[in-house]
This record gives structure tokens, C-alpha cells and sequence, in this order.
């Protein structure tokens, strides 16, 4: 149950007490950017602190463990500028398209002018999205610092547990078993396999769309912190606690007999007609992993799944922005949870872990926010299609 009392989101709002105005127009576009920026840190006071934080705290670590070297907060700050460009151009490519396309204004050039003087490139908005773009490179810095440091934290453990428990849950066999009748066909593995790759652009797109959202600033604020307290709870925490390294290593990791082979088997059969991109980025982290090195992306860890973990905060975020969204989102969230367990990535219940923490992380950030206020209608046009 969430507490009562409104979180005080008042960047981009009417409750900005404006200034008095002073004399001359620079002095007052001043008075005015310097009171959105307070407002602007003011809202992001929690997103910011966590991250700074959790940075700390990564830091700490590694010099507590001798391995300073490893620990990259800038690691993602090439890869955070090129998806920004590709963002950009997207965006200002497909938007003109889109109001040819469904809105067909009769003044085009006007309108796409307006929208975007007045409503997508407004100060206040981009302001609100400073925060985000600044910090969340950092924050996927040390989150891949610290996952290529499970192992080292703490040797992998587990997975012959989590195993063993994934047939508990499932009447005696292991879930890849039980999806195999259904899956075990080289098209509809390879299908599987393609979108299960597509996770890390549907993440930077869900990402930069709540990072410029201006509807529904709890929602977006929610959003956030339930995405940086799993990284930080379930990503590391919990991960470096649970250490372990899921079925494709199996064998690799625990020296014992290997009830996944027959999968992997599989799965290179496949390959051998259908690409299965899978299989190389697996052995490129098993690479690294044996190097004892670091590179974007990199990090073995299958407990709890945050491939799985994100895609239901993605679900929960699409069902509060409308039904089209909610429903694409879920059915998104089902496929890469089942190819998590087929592709041999994660145990099933790597999953089912990730979806409750989720949810509780979810819970708790809105308590924290408090109930949202009334919802505000949404952005119009400021020039008519109609006139």
C-alpha cells in the first residue's frame, strides 16, 4: 500500500513559484534556467544519490579486493554518445515521417515546427533529462566493474543447487526439457534467438523514452529508481551472493556431470543452418571471464535473471502508459524469459526471481514516491491540424 503525501515533482509543473521578473530579457532567461536546473536536481535528488552511492560503494570494493584496475565507470560513455546520435537521428528523421504518415496537418512544416519548439525541445524538458544522460553511463560503468567481480567476490557456487531446484518446480525435469516438444525447432529457436538479442536496444529505447518523457513525471521517476535499485539489489547484491553461472557453463564451472549439454548440442545443430548469435556471445564472456579482464557488456551471472528482471519493469511501465504498449511489452517480457531458459542462458527460476524482486523494488518506489497526484491531460498541438 502505497503511503500518502505527494512526492514533490515540480520540474516541468505549475507549481514553480516564478521568480519577479528582472530587467532585461538575459537576466530573466537566467533567473529562469537556474531555478529549472535547481528543480531539476531537486526531483532527481534520490536517482542521483543512489548512483553517486552505488558508485562509492563499487569503488570501495574493488580496492578493498585489490582490483582498483578493473573498475570502469566510463566504460559506456562511447556506447551512451552513439545511441544519443542514433536516438537523434531517428527521431528527427521518423518524426516528420509520422505526422505525414497519421497526423496530416494542413501546414506541416508549422506544425512539426511548433511541436517541436514548444513541446519536445523545451528547456524544461531537456533539463529534466540532464540527469539521466550524465549519470546512468556511470551507473552502467560499475555495474559491469562489479558483475566481472562476482567470481572473484565470491567463486560460483550455486548452480548445481539452482539446478536441482529448477526440477523441483517442474515435476522432476529441467524447464528446457518441458519447452523443447514446443521450441526444439531450428526456425523457431533462431526466432527465439533474435529477439532474445534485440534485449539490449529495446532497454536503451525504454530507457531514453522515460529519460524525455514529460507525461507522467511519478511514473517516469518510478521508473528510474525501480530500474537503478534492481541493477544495484538484484544485479549485485543479490547476484554476487547467489554466485552463479547458468547452464550453458555448467559443466564448465562445476566439474560434475552435465544435464544441459544435450541443449547446447541443440543449439549448435541449429547454428549449423540458422545463425544463433547466442552461442558466440557466450563464448565471448566465457573469453573474458577467463582473462580476468572487463569490456562492455561483459560479466557471467545468471542469478537472478535481469534480462528477465528489466523486461517486467518494461511490462509494468507499459500497462501505466496504455494498452498498446502494455500488451507489446508483456508479450516481449514472455518471449525473452522463455529464451533465457531455451538459449541456455539462466535457470528458470533466475527468472522467477527477477520478476519478484522486481515487483517488490516496484512497490517500494512508489511507497517512497507517495500517491500520485491527478493525472494531467495530455500535450496538445500548439498550432491546429485543423486550421
Amino acid at each position: 500500500m502505497e503511503r500518502p503525501g505527494p512526492w514533490p515533482m515540480t520540474f516541468g509543473s505549475e507549481s514553480i513559484t516564478p521568480r519577479p521578473e528582472r530587467t532585461g530579457e538575459a537576466s530573466t532567461r537566467a533567473d529562469g534556467f537556474g531555478a529549472d536546473l535547481l528543480a531539476v536536481l531537486r526531483d532527481h535528488r534520490l536517482f542521483i544519490a543512489l548512483i553517486l552511492g552505488y558508485t562509492g560503494a563499487g569503488w570501495l570494493t574493488t580496492v578493498l579486493i585489490g582490483a582498483q584496475e578493473r573498475f570502469a565507470p566510463f566504460l559506456y560513455s562511447q556506447t551512451m554518445g552513439i545511441v544519443m546520435a542514433l536516438f537523434l537521428v531517428a527521431f528527427f528523421g521518423g518524426y516528420p515521417i509520422y505526422v505525414m504518415a497519421v497526423v496530416r496537418p494542413k501546414r506541416l512544416t508549422a506544425y512539426i515546427v511548433a511541436n517541436m519548439r514548444d513541446r519536445f525541445l523545451t528547456r524544461r524538458r531537456l533539463l529534466g533529462a540532464l540527469p539521466v544522460l550524465v549519470f546512468m553511463p556511470v551507473f552502467f560503468g560499475v555495474i559491469t566493474s562489479l558483475k566481472t567481480l562476482i567470481p572473484v567476490i565470491n567463486p560460483y557456487g550455486w548452480d548445481v543447487a539452482f539446478a536441482e531446484w529448477d526440477r523441483l518446480l517442474h515435476g522432476g525435469l529441467d524447464p528446457w526439457r518441458l519447452l523443447q516438444p514446443l521450441l526444439g525447432h531450428p526456425l523457431i529457436s533462431a526466432s527465439i534467438n533474435v529477439t532474445y538479442n534485440s534485449w539490449l536496444v529495446v532497454l536503451y529505447i525504454v530507457l531514453l523514452w522515460q529519460t524525455f518523457s514529460a507525461r507522467d513525471p511519478r511514473l517516469r521517476m518510478r521508473f528510474l529508481l525501480t530500474f537503478v535499485l534492481a541493477w544495484i539489489v538484484l544485479g549485485t547484491i543479490a547476484a554476487t551472493a547467489l554466485s552463479s553461472a547458468g547452464p550453458v557453463y555448467f559443466g564448465r564451472v562445476t566439474g560434475v556431470e552435465d544435464p544441459f549439454a544435450p541443449l547446447m548440442a541443440y543449439l549448435r545443430s541449429v547454428n549449423e543452418t540458422y545463425p544463433v548469435g547466442a552461442l558466440n556471445a557466450q563464448e565471448y564472456l566465457w573469453k573474458i571471464y577467463q582473462d580476468g579482464g572487463y569490456a562492455p557488456g561483459s560479466g557471467i551471472s545468471a542469478m537472478p535473471s535481469l534480462h528477465v528482471a528489466t523486461v517486467f519493469l518494461f511490462a509494468l511501465v507499459g500497462w501505466r502508459s496504455g494498452p498498446v504498449a502494455g500488451i507489446a511489452l508483456t508479450a516481449y517480457a514472455v518471449i525473452i524469459f522463455i529464451g533465457s531458459v531455451h538459449l541456455g542462458w539462466h535457470y528458470a527460476i533466475d527468472g522467477y526471481l527477477g520478476i519478484a524482486g522486481v515487483w517488490l523494488i516496484w512497490k517500494f518506489a512508489g511507497f517512497v514516491l507517495g500517491r500520485p497526484a491527478p493525472a494531467p491531460g495530455r500535450e496538445r498541438s500548439v498550432v491546429s491540424d485543423r486550421t
